[in-house]
């Protein structure tokens, strides 16, 4: 463009470099100063890109005089004392989101900028100024559906500056590149659009040029050039007109390799070769992608677990906050993943990272207190007490259960399906309370539960019911115990029989991807006509929605009914049917999951095409950035295979469009991927009559009917090599915290409080106490007091004043006591039991003669003393001559 004076551009190079892109790519000269300089005369327009997230003090009086000569002036999040610059308070804009108005020109209006919570300021319109970008909370994914509601703040206003204008920005506009702000294509149309409003001169033409598919085809299948403008492009292939604005060429056989179309100023690539080894790529990266973002978190062989992964709040610098919560589903789909990869690619790491992964879980995360929560899994991280117990997710702990019976952990295994078989409904199998609050497990209790009505449609998803039924279907393969497959097929009867209806926890697209593992092993074992006709109702659902790269359109959404109810609630990654989004973490990776497998059970090729055609998709949206340690090789939660970059309605409070899961996500795709590649089977072959594991189905069982009716089970308390203390009860083992201790556990029985307590020496070398109560299970170590200890602790009852009675030789050689009153926890402060010093701690017993307890220990010169407790407090030490007897 000519006949322009340049552009003066002031700010920070990396700010600087938004605005100057735009000048060049309408052909405008600019020149960058890191401050204004005192003479602004001659320059086309003045630009003053802002500091984030903390804004800068401005000396604007040149500025001034500039815009009030009749300049133009574009100017963003400052602050001045002259009055030229709108002020208001600054704050997080946490809801709200950047909407286009009527008045902007260039982008259509109520069209959404997501730009992560920035900061802003809440400025009042000037008089006579035009507000040309809103914040306001608004529901939808590219469009405010609902139009604006009353409250609104400005976020871009043209002010009208004696004879020039202003524009001034509440937030700094130019952060949208280092922010990754979403969707790119239109903040980065937005920034051409200020520029020319600036000049007054038109916006460039808005011109995209793709392939379809995109990034790669397999070889010989076909791709096509499309070209979005207004007006139809000169292009080295043959364009046709097929939607308004919208120009495509005819469909292209390529040979293998890198190929590349221009447009004008923009070019097209797309690489063709063969699938599986795409497929490979994608794996690869993947696997690798926990390293480089730092998933195992300091120990690469797995043996601290596997984070969650990262949550959706994308900070000021552009990075995702890191998500380390230990969640089972997520070790023990991660597991597995590994698993699969240690064979395929010959990675021994593999195998070490699965089994400690498996491990934890199996060792840390199963309850195994004898009250309704026994078998369960903790899904949030090692077993704690009751009160720090989470919810027992149905879906989560079917996932736990499923994979410990997959690697190897059959008794684990099964105790989690016995967990979810005793909450379910009796009549259809199904689960009657998925989020198995255990407040709810204890009061109800598994008769109670079995009994209830299932309320709220939780009989129709597969969000919640699909983990345990696959889990059901696997311990059938496993031990062919019929009862097994009998309560799968009971409530997959039910929910085929109701088909199409289902509650849609997020979308129909999601339930539908969901629904089909259970089905596909169902009918594995049972070749029922009626599991064969809903898969093929499902492939049909997933084929009128599946986009011309390969994914699942999500459709009939748990969406916000209003702006007000935006933000407040879990919801879809999408707003309205038709929106280009597709779910990466509740749909397309357990699509990629279960559709081999449906080709192989039922070896029909539409099951075939949808697999390729997801597995394809999600090889071409791997996020693919060298640069980006924290995402190159992964997926976020929300695509958007129409702008083609990672973008959804951020409506969902826990799991928006850009978090990242390592289970639920990347590794459901890679066992999908996988499983493509070396057309493996997922559930065990149908198992011979009378060939199954019967004995320990009964064992497992019998464990559970004991709990149910309240029969006791003996308990034993030991210390591990590795210091952590281990309960055994009825057989079964069970770690007890992350205490490490120095001594070995000494317990004994508090009936008063239907409880065993147990103490220990830590390897602080101070005293630990815990419980196991017979009704609520174990509890939390604590510390009892300062005390420094020389010896280990022995305790004993006394039931003459219902206290458990403490002893232990501390450092200072003096035999120290505590009790432990009716009130739980409630243990005296420390007192030595007089002035002698000893060798060891005492010898206890009860005596029922004097209804107390009697103390014998050697002292430092080698006599034997003993004393006795009277009260609460313990008579001088005497040697054996003078032992007292009242």
């Amino acid at each position: 463009m000519t006949g322009f004076a340049p552009v003066a551009v002031i700010g920070p190079p990396i700010p600087a470099a938004t605005f100057t892109a735009a000048l060049d790519r309408a052909g405008l000269t600019s020149v960058r100063y890191d401050v204004p300089p005192d003479d602004l005369g001659g320059y086309a327009a003045v630009v003053v890109v802002g500091r984030y997230p903390e804004p800068a003090r401005l000396a604007v009086g040149g500025l001034a005089a500039y815009v009030r000569a009749g300049g133009s002036a574009y100017v963003e999040f400052a602050l001045d004392e002259t009055g030229l610059l709108p002020q208001g308070e600054l704050r997080p804009a946490h809801f709200e989101r950047i909407v286009t108005t009527a008045a902007l020109g260039g982008i259509e209006p109520l069209r959404i900028l997501d730009e992560h919570s920035s900061q802003a300021q809440q400025v009042v319109a000037p008089e006579g100024a035009v507000e040309l970008l809103t914040y306001a909370t608004v529901a939808g994914t590219h469009e405010a559906v609902f139009g604006l509601p009353d409250a609104t703040f400005p976020a871009l206003l043209e002010i009208p500056v004696g004879a020039g204008r202003l524009l001034y920005a509440t937030t700094a506009l130019s952060h949208h590149v280092a922010g990754r702000y979403k969707p790119v294509r239109r903040w980065e149309r937005l920034v051409q659009v200020i520029v020319a409003r600036l000049l007054g001169v038109p916006a460039p033409d808005d011109v995209e040029v793709f392939t379809e598919p995109r990034v790669w085809v397999a070889t010989g299948e076909p791709v096509k050039l499309v070209v979005r403008s207004a007006a139809k492009p000169e292009a080295e292939l043959e364009l046709v007109e097929t939607a308004p604005g919208r120009y495509e060429s005819e469909p292209q056989y390529l040979a293998d390799g890198e190929h590349v179309f221009t447009v004008g100023d923009q070019q097209a690539t797309v690489a063709v070769g063969p699938r599986a080894e795409r497929y490979r790529r994608m794996v690869d990266r993947a696997i690798a992608w926990y390293d480089t973002a730092g998933m195992f978190y300091d120990a690469p062989d797995g043996s601290k677990g596997v984070a969650e992964g990262f949550s959706n709040e994308i900070d000021a610098t552009g990075k995702l906050p890191f998500r380390p919560v230990p969640r089972g589903d997520c070790f023990t789909q991660t597991a597995h993943a590994f698993r699969m990869y240690a064979d395929l690619a010959d990675f021994p790491r593999g195998r070490t990272i699965a089994a400690n992964l498996m491990r934890l879980v199996v060792e840390e995360q199963q309850l195994t207190d004898h009250n309704q929560l026994y078998g369960s899994f903790e899904p949030r991280g090692p077993r704690g007490d009751l009160t720090a117990t989470n919810n027992l997710f149905a879906d989560d702990n079917g996932w736990i259960a499923l994979f410990a019976l997959l690697s190897g952990y059959p008794e684990s295994g099964l105790r989690g399906v016995e967990s979810l078989i005793r909450t379910a409904s009796a009549e259809l199998g199904l689960q009657v309370d998925p989020w198995r609050t255990p407040s709810t497990l204890l009061v109800k209790g598994w008769d109670e539960l079995s009994r209830s009505p299932i309320a709220d449609g939780l009989d129709l998803t597969s969000h919640w019911q699909s983990s345990a039924q696959c889990a059901y279907l696997y311990a059938y393969g496993l031990t062919g115990e019929q009862s097994y497959l009998d309560i799968a097929t009971r409530g997959l009867d039910h929910m085929a029989g109701h088909h199409p209806r289902a509650r849609l926890e997020t979308s129909r697209t999601c339930e539908a991807g969901r629904f089909l593992l259970p089905l596909v092993g169902a009918y594995q074992y049972t070749r029922k006509p009626l599991y064969l006709d809903i898969l093929r109702e499902l492939a049909a659902f997933l084929k009128s929605r599946q986009g011309p790269d390969g994914g699942f359109a999500e459709w009939d959404g748990k969406c916000p009914p209003s702006n007000e109810a935006y933000g407040v609630d879990e919801a879809s990654i999408f707003q309205a049917n038709g929106d280009p989004v597709t779910d990466q973490l509740y749909g397309t990776p357990f699509a990629a999951w279960a559709l081999p497998l449906a080709y192989k059970v039922t070896g029909e090729p539409v099951f075939l095409e949808l697999a390729q055609g997801v597995l394809d998709y999600l090889s071409r949206i791997q996020i693919d950035d060298p640069a980006d340690a924290q995402l190159d090789g992964t997926w976020q939660r929300a695509f958007d295979f129409d702008a083609w970059e990672y973008f959804g309605s951020n409506a969902d409070v826990g799991w928006g469009p850009y978090c990242v899961e390592t289970g639920w996500s990347v590794a459901p795709t890679l066992i999908g991927a996988m499983l493509y590649l070396t057309e493996a089977d997922f559930f065990p072959p149908a198992p011979d009559p009378g060939a199954g594991r019967s004995e320990l189905v009964t064992s497992i069982r019998a464990e559970f009917d004991a709990i149910q009716f309240g029969r006791p089970a003996p308990v034993t308390f030991t210390r591990r090599p590795d210091g952590r203390v281990l309960r055994t009860q009825d057989g079964v083992p069970a770690v007890l915290g992350d205490l490490v201790a120095a001594g070995d556990p000494v317990w004994t029985r508090n009936e008063p409080t239907a409880s065993y307590e147990i103490y220990v020496r830590g390897a602080d070398n101070h005293l630990h106490h815990t419980y196991l109560d017979d009704r609520v299970g174990q509890g939390r170590w604590s510390r009892l007091g300062d005390l420094e200890l020389a010896d280990e602790p022995v305790v004993a009852f006394n039931p003459g004043a219902n206290t458990i009675e403490v002893y232990v030789l501390g450092a200072d050689g003096r035999i120290h006591h505590c009790s432990m009153i009716d009130v739980r926890g409630g243990h005296t402060p420390w007192e030595p039991v007089g002035t002698l010093h000893f060798t060891g701690s005492p010898a206890v017993l009860y005596d029922e003669t004097l209804r107390t307890v009697r103390l014998v220990a050697n002292d430092t010169a080698g006599q034997d003393r003993r004393t006795h407790k009277v009260n609460r407090w313990h008579l001088p030490w005497q040697d054996y001559s003078h032992w007292i007897t009242a």
